[in-house]
């Protein structure tokens, strides 16, 4: 999933922060504290099919169940469906929904809120970017290609209202491991229609299948606070009655808050790791996460030099940007899947170790200056101006003036820095209107597909348009031929994640871990390296 890229700042002292009365900590007469969380981008959209950012993942994954919910381990365990069945072949799921499902609205809930839902997600007039997660079911690819045009065709059906069936065209292994995520939620079609163009834009145009309702988001306010779901069938593991998540941007201001007792959570920067590692509070949440830089080779043709790309990767010291940057938050990256992801079953190694390409991914500036002055004489030129996107935050510009100070070391290359808001960082990067940009993925299941599938040829995620035709086949060959033979399957990911290491598809730049503060009062807190980071069902203040 897209996220927020978390950059360091310098520790503010002595700052005395006013927050909205909502935000303040108290206790209620229930027997748990409200629990006053922070996140580090506001909200993009409450619309499941239109997820793309961690944040909004989190959010919808507080407020919204599916066929399965990640425990604490990762796993995905039964959730809305009480019980499944597979046909041998691995084509065909029979889901059987729990009894009396209900809506945050008290309507019912049922198999059909599935169907409308997986349509939806697939229908191209939504827009759906993680509507590639249904490749493999049936007719999913034709729909969303607009070949076909009946989305009753899709692979998923209501039996009855707790019976769903899903028709796969070819086995996929990762299917359960996807569904707990958002896109693969229900939708009531009733409330979704009458709400129309509004639906997920503010808390009054969303439903809730999950643990909590979220009650005060007006679309652009930064302290949104939720309540517990009444109408969720298992209430009863749900402690917490008010949950309350600010947006934080600024490290300094989230350190301060926490210190002030305002705040029960809030990220480090690396000055303050340095700091905090003793402190009681001090924790890490590890995460499948890859920064990288995306090189656009519709606005930039150079990009399509394969010399370029690597000249501008091996220009860079990753060391220097992990180790003196981003202290205690990440470790020099050397494939684009990230580690922490998922064990190769032909080695028993974690993925990324396992598909690394020795000197690949490396600083050497001498062989980037020869690589740029041979690319740029295929090229017929002598110089390249490109320019970077960033978001606006004050560590973001810091990350940016290191990665530009190292790329100009390259003589004929000149980098200048475009600084946008986050939300237009997002959607410029979709609308593939940028030159180069910095970007987080964080694995959505624990799988190589949910890094290497993001750079077939036309996938919708491949927003620097880099194509390799021997790594696609590759992919299509995992996804198809050995699509049930793991270590034949996880070999053909292995070899796509070498042809990108070698071609430079996009630039490695760390994987990444967040160091942070959360009270030790609250007890319950689930994290996951995959999917959504922050599961708040069974969280709870002391």
């Amino acid at each position: 999933m897209a996220m927020k890229i978390i950059k360091p700042a310098l520790i503010a002292t002595g700052v005395s922060l006013a927050l909205p009365l909502a935000f303040q900590t108290g206790v209620h007469a229930d027997k748990y504290k409200t629990i006053n969380w922070t996140e580090t981008a506001p909200i993009s959209t409450m619309d499941p099919s239109k997820v793309t950012a961690a944040n909004d993942f989190d959010a919808l994954t507080a407020t919204n169940d599916g066929l399965f919910r990640a425990d604490k381990h990762n796993n995905p365990q039964l959730a809305l469906a009480e019980s499944y069945t597979k046909s041998k072949d691995g084509k065909k799921y029979i889901f059987k929904l729990r009894p009396n499902l209900k809506w945050s609205n008290g309507t019912p809930l049922t198999a059909h809120d599935f169907v409308y839902g997986w349509q939806r997600t697939n229908d191209p007039k939504t827009g759906s970017q993680y509507a590639y997660l249904y490749s493999g079911i049936k007719n999913a690819d034709a729909i969303q290609s607009g070949k076909e045009k009946d989305l009753s065709k899709l692979g998923v059906k209501a039996l009855d209202d707790r019976t769903l069936e899903v028709d796969l065209e070819r086995p996929l292994p990762q299917l359960i491991q996807m569904l707990p995520m958002a896109p693969f939620f229900p939708q009531n079609e009733a409330f979704v229609k009458k709400a129309g163009s509004n639906f997920g834009t503010q808390s009054k145009y969303i439903l809730s299948s999950g643990p909590y309702v979220q009650q005060d988001w007006n679309g652009s306010n930064d302290t949104v606070s939720y309540k517990k779901n009444q109408n969720y069938y298992d209430k009863r593991a749900v402690k917490t009655n008010h949950l309350v998540i600010k947006t934080i941007a600024d490290a300094n201001t989230g350190y301060n808050l926490y210190k002030s007792n305002t705040i029960d959570f809030t990220n480090l920067s690396p000055q303050q790791v340095t700091a905090s590692r003793h402190n009681k509070a001090y924790t890490t949440v590890p995460s499948a996460t890859t920064s990288y830089m995306e090189l656009n080779e519709k606005t930039v043709p150079e990009f399509k030099n394969t010399n370029i790309r690597r000249a501008i990767s091996y220009a860079i010291d990753r060391n220097v940007l992990t180790d003196k940057l981003l202290t205690g938050s990440a470790t020099p990256a050397t494939t684009f899947s990230s580690t922490h992801l998922v064990k190769d079953p032909n080695n028993g190694e974690d993925f990324s170790k396992s598909a690394t390409v020795k000197g690949a991914v490396d600083y050497d500036l001498p062989k980037a200056q020869k690589l740029f002055d041979e690319g740029m004489k295929q090229e017929g030129k002598k110089n390249l101006k490109v320019q970077l996107l960033i978001d606006d935050s004050d560590a973001g510009k810091r990350s940016a003036q290191f990665l530009q100070d190292q790329l100009q070391r390259i003589k004929g290359l000149d980098v200048s820095i475009k600084t946008v808001p986050y939300k237009q960082r997002l959607s410029l990067t979709q609308e593939k209107n940028f030159q180069m940009v910095i970007s987080l993925w964080g694995a959505d299941y624990a799988d190589p597909s949910t890094f290497l599938d993001l750079y077939k040829s036309g996938a919708p995620f491949n927003s620097g348009s880099w194509n390799n035709e021997k790594y696609t086949k590759l992919i299509d060959k995992a996804n198809n031929q050995d699509v049930n033979n793991p270590k034949k399957r996880f070999a053909d990911y292995k070899q796509a994640e070498q042809i990108m290491s070698k071609e430079m598809g996009v630039v490695p730049l760390y994987y990444r871990s967040q160091a942070a503060f959360m009270r030790p009062s609250v007890k319950g807190m689930v994290t996951h390296p995959a999917g959504a980071i922050y599961d708040f069902k069974w969280a709870y203040k002391e």
